[in-house]
């Protein structure tokens, strides 16, 4: 009996060394997946400290993910305070028809469902739920999903953190609390980022009219022209004049005047898209850039605000004063059509307001007579 007892025990050693032996390997591996998180975190706040642009921001972001996470399909979207819609700012492997769909309805879909919530959202099969990701027919209807808010410190969403693989169950819990980790370092960098946004947008906007300043409209320009260039597109420039200012000023006072500045670059605002760029040029004069807008189109937009400012009473909001009416007067210069000097297109757009305004003022003007006089 003694041989047998001597093999039955060596067995049972034999088991528990294999079983000490699975514990070992479940524990390098978990200890294999934290030093990886540990290196992803490291390499994601040391590399979203290089930059407090937000552009520049979110394009390292897309890297990290793509390299440290090892995801194909992916998207980082933020929530348009304005609009209160969602919108993706940095996308990799998403279809054009994804990308260009516009702003997103920041309570529908898997992705409204991690911002609304405040929590990540894992579907494990895609094809057994009658969700989306983005929006219906958006095509991703197979695999997995995991989306994460992306969170301020205080607590307040601003975005979500999008991953799509192709296959079911794919995303483990290490890769939950990976993303989560990594999502609070992308929030707090973004947070900055926006931040330091908005003090420049201070800086760069007019004190009385709330627009831009000169320095930054020319600084815009010169990116959008050099744009246009590179990928030949045309773009547009307004020089705006209101006509027989000082009378007004004179007759009113300068509290009025300004009062009056404002009200014209809220109307030129509400008349123009958010792309164009509207600057106060000095006094009482406006600059503004229409990128992708061809001069045909733009003489139209010209008309319109010639049209909606002749429509206005500048004193309806003070009862006792006498009716007030105002009149601009647009120049317009094109790229490629006159120009493709960005220098010289200001230049033209101001001679084409002079001559608008030498003819008799009201009106928009989009071509200088040459020395020939044709």
């Amino acid at each position: 009996m003694e041989p047998s007892q001597t093999v039955k025990e060596l067995q049972e050693e034999i088991q528990g060394l294999r079983e000490e032996y699975d514990k070992l390997l479940e524990a390098n591996q978990v200890l294999n997946e934290r030093i990886i998180e540990v290196y992803t975190l490291y390499n994601v706040s040391r590399t979203l400290s290089m930059s407090l642009q937000l552009n520049e921001l979110l394009d390292l972001v897309m890297s990290l993910i793509g390299k440290s996470l090892n995801i194909n399909r992916f998207s980082l979207m933020l929530l348009d305070e304005q609009t209160r819609k969602l919108s993706i700012r940095a996308a990799h492997g998403l279809a054009d028809e994804i990308l260009f769909h516009g702003e997103f309805d920041p309570e529908a879909g898997l992705s409204g469902k991690a911002f609304s919530k405040g929590e990540p959202v894992i579907v494990e099969d895609l094809s057994k739920t009658n969700d989306f990701i983005y929006f219906q027919g958006s095509g991703l209807d197979k695999g997995s999903y995991l989306g994460v808010p992306l969170k301020r410190p205080a607590g307040t969403v601003i975005g979500v953190l999008n991953a799509h693989k192709s296959s079911s169950g794919a995303f483990k819990d290490s890769d939950l609390r990976l993303f989560k980790a990594v999502s609070e370092h992308v929030a707090v960098a973004i947070d900055h980022a926006l931040a330091f946004q908005q003090t420049q947008e201070l800086m760069s906007r007019d004190e009385l009219t709330n627009l831009y300043n000169r320095r930054y409209f020319f600084e815009r320009f010169e990116r959008e022209v050099y744009r246009a260039e590179r990928y030949g597109r045309r773009l547009s420039v307004l020089m705006i004049d209101i006509d027989h200012f000082k009378n007004y000023n004179d007759t009113y006072g300068h509290l009025r005047g300004d009062q009056a500045l404002r009200r014209m670059a809220r109307l030129l605002e509400a008349n123009l898209r958010r792309a164009d760029i509207i600057a106060r040029y000095g006094g009482e004069e406006f600059l503004v850039l229409l990128p992708e807008t061809e001069k045909d189109d733009a003489v139209k937009v010209c008309e319109k605000l010639r049209s909606e400012v002749e429509k206005i009473d500048f004193n309806d909001d003070a009862p006792r004063l006498d009716k007030a009416g105002m009149t601009i007067t647009l120049g317009v210069a094109s790229m490629p059509d006159d120009s493709e000097e960005a220098i010289e297109l200001i230049d033209l757009a101001d001679k084409a307001l002079y001559y608008g305004k030498a003819q008799g003022r009201n009106r928009v003007c989009c071509e200088v007579p040459t020395a020939s006089g044709k």
